[in-house]
């Protein structure tokens, strides 16, 4: 195995064949019997059976399918093998009928054959030896009676292409591409309520990993909130520890539903990174909207591998920890969207969640709020609960009717449940609550769900989904992701469309990113109508629009002529953001197989190289590759195969 250099610097190994192919037959000496048996029935009437027509088509096809040309002592074959237009003695008749028919040397073909066969039948009979139904030699005498043919089939020719030579195929297996990433936070918060003097504050933690070794080219948070529009300044957003802070006043909002987009490139970086919002709202709970995501791309170098069928993944929630002010209470809440492909089978998921500083509750009331009796609910992909707790630490609300800290005890629950039968295919929802409900809240002091997926992992909270799905793309495939928005104005309907690039073999998951200031029921459509009307996702309760919502890809078209719909729809009168987005993936393949022959090893590799770098497109350069060249007798099934008819008529 040789190294390669090409003025690209890819690196490419090559593997070279050896060696030669033949298609043996058992030799038939048939021309002494075939000669005797057509005198004999030539002489015999002038219109023959036509059982002896066809066993003349069939012997006379099989001596030139046997005899090879070094065993017919023949004055023109040897001036054809003097002069180079014959090469190899050892081939039959018919192959080299088959080579000069294929490199197009149909004078050739007409010569021999004419000096071979001449006087192997009678002139009784007309004959003609055609190659995929073009006619290579024929007979001047004309049909009168009968017309029979035999044929065989010509492996490893085929018009126009080479007999002989190199071939070569080629596969990446290091690539550098350009692609994205996105890091979605769906619905969460809380911090109710508070006072400018007393702030009653939600802090919100994501934690996100980028791969080592990437080139971030830019990164764009989408910034989707509810909170205070108009007090003092203060920190909103912190990416990575004050790398990027992001206060009040730049984002300068109008209302407390807000939107925006903020370039972050700088804030970013490979390995682990977080983002911490601090957010509070006077007289209602402070949270994040639907559409709040960070988008990154970014160059990176990947080896090729494989796509496994075996699948298991963590969703994490983030870390949400409400924290009381102005004695108005506290409780958290968040919504975890994941998804399942359909077809997927094995499937198992659990629940896992870490719940700290819980207030152990009953019906109360403190100021004109309505205590939740409930400590914590979860919701999943319904509006009936799946589980709900209420710890039992029954205080006498008399004794808390003003003062929330005399109701009911604090504690910590950590639990798993297992949730496999809730599962739906397409995008899921567990929506928690704790010491909250919709526009209520029942707990005292912080109040946490906890999640740190990159330095305590197994003790965060999170959903684990395993399952096995069969790959739907081959060994040797790279996967490229692309965004693209919706655009327009805000409306309660959006409709965007999107092709798939030629470069594409097949779908990766695709996305949409819901983009709102006020949500309610969403729903999804998509597939390849205008407008689209099959429905992918409805919210499954109220507010419970996440910002990923998955479009199955049996709903779309990989083909470049087809044209793909989305339709994103709110049931209330709220409006859906321009910047909505589809987040796409698809397939590109990183190999070619053998290609046409070339006189040269060099050639072939080049031609290889070239098909590889087409079929992968702008989106991918070539860092790593091996190309295997072999002689093109090694693969004689690789062109046609043709068919050779002898045909015999009187």
């Amino acid at each position: 195995m040789r190294k390669y250099h090409n003025t690209k610097n890819r690196k490419i190994r090559i593997k070279r064949k050896e060696g030669l192919f033949f298609t043996i037959d058992a030799l038939i000496a048939a021309i002494v019997l075939i000669t005797s048996l057509l005198l004999i029935t030539s002489s015999y009437v002038s219109e023959q059976p036509r059982t002896v027509i066809n066993h003349a088509s069939q012997d006379l096809l099989n001596v030139i399918s046997e005899i090879r040309l070094g065993e017919i002592n023949n004055t023109l074959i040897q001036e054809m093998y003097t002069n180079g237009s014959i090469t190899d003695l050892n081939q039959t008749v018919i192959e080299q009928l088959g080579e000069f028919w294929a490199n197009d040397e149909l004078q050739l073909a007409n010569s021999l054959a004419q000096n071979v066969t001449a006087g192997i039948l009678p002139d009784t009979y007309g004959y003609s030896i055609v190659i995929n139904n073009e006619t290579i030699y024929t007979t001047t005498k004309q049909v009168t009676n009968t017309l029979v043919n035999s044929k065989k089939i010509l492996s490893g020719i085929q018009k126009a292409k080479p007999i002989k030579g190199f071939v070569s195929k080629a596969r990446a297996t290091s690539i550098k591409k350009t692609t994205n990433k996105i890091i979605s936070l769906s619905p969460e918060g809380s911090g109710w309520d508070g006072r400018d003097s007393d702030k009653g504050f939600v802090y919100i933690t994501k934690w996100f990993k980028l791969d080592q070794g990437i080139q971030i080219n830019n990164a764009t948070l989408y910034v989707s909130l509810h909170f205070e529009d108009d007090e003092s300044d203060y920190d909103v957003i912190n990416i990575n520890n004050g790398t990027c802070i992001i206060t009040r006043d730049d984002l300068n909002p109008s209302e407390e539903g807000y939107f925006g987009i903020r370039d972050v490139s700088g804030c970013v970086s490979p390995g682990n990174n977080n983002i911490v919002l601090s957010l509070w709202n006077d007289g209602y709970n402070a949270h994040i909207h639907p559409g709040m995501y960070l988008a990154v791309n970014y160059n990176t170098t990947q080896n090729i591998t494989y796509i496994t069928r075996d699948k298991s993944e963590r969703f994490y929630f983030d870390n949400v920890k409400s924290v009381e002010g102005n004695g108005d209470g506290s409780g958290a809440w968040a919504v975890l969207p994941f998804h399942l492909p359909p077809g997927a089978t094995d499937i198992s998921a659990k629940l896992r969640l870490n719940l700290q500083d819980v207030n152990d509750l009953k019906d109360r009331r403190m100021f004109h709020k309505y205590r939740d009796a409930y400590d914590f609910r979860i919701y999943i992909n319904s509006d009936s609960t799946y589980y709900q707790q209420n710890g039992g630490d029954s205080t006498d609300i008399n004794d808390c009717l003003w003062d929330s800290k005399a109701c009911g005890t604090e504690y910590n629950y950590t639990g798993t449940f297992n949730i496999t039968d809730r599962l739906e295919t397409g995008t899921n929802i567990v929506a928690v609550y704790v010491n909250c409900y919709g526009d209520t809240v029942g707990g005292d002091g912080d109040t946490i769900i906890y999640s740190d997926e990159i330095n305590d992992p197994d003790n965060s909270s999170y959903v684990e989904l395993n399952y096995s799905l069969t790959p739907t793309v081959p060994y040797g495939v790279v996967e490229i992701r692309q965004t693209h928005e919706f655009g327009g104005s805000p409306s309660p309907t959006k409709d965007t469309s999107f092709t798939f690039p030629s470069e594409a073999i097949a779908i990766s998951n695709v996305f949409t990113h819901i983009a709102e200031q006020y949500s309610y029921i969403a729903r999804v459509y998509g597939d390849t109508s205008d407008p689209p009307n099959t429905l992918v996702f409805e919210s499954p309760s109220a507010r419970a629009v996440p910002t990923d919502v998955y479009i199955p890809e049996s709903n779309l078209d990989v083909s470049e002529l087809v044209t793909n719909y989305v339709r994103l729809k709110e049931t209330s009168n709220n409006d859906i953001r321009p910047e909505s987005t589809i987040d796409y993936g698809f397939y590109v393949p990183s190999s070619v197989g053998y290609g046409n022959v070339f006189n040269t090893a060099e050639e072939a590799n080049n031609d290889a190289m070239n098909r590889l770098e087409a079929i992968m497109g702008n989106f991918i350069n070539i860092s790593n590759a091996v190309i295997e060249n072999a002689s093109m007798t090694d693969v004689p099934s690789m062109w046609g195969p043709a068919t050779i008819e002898v045909r015999v008529w009187n």
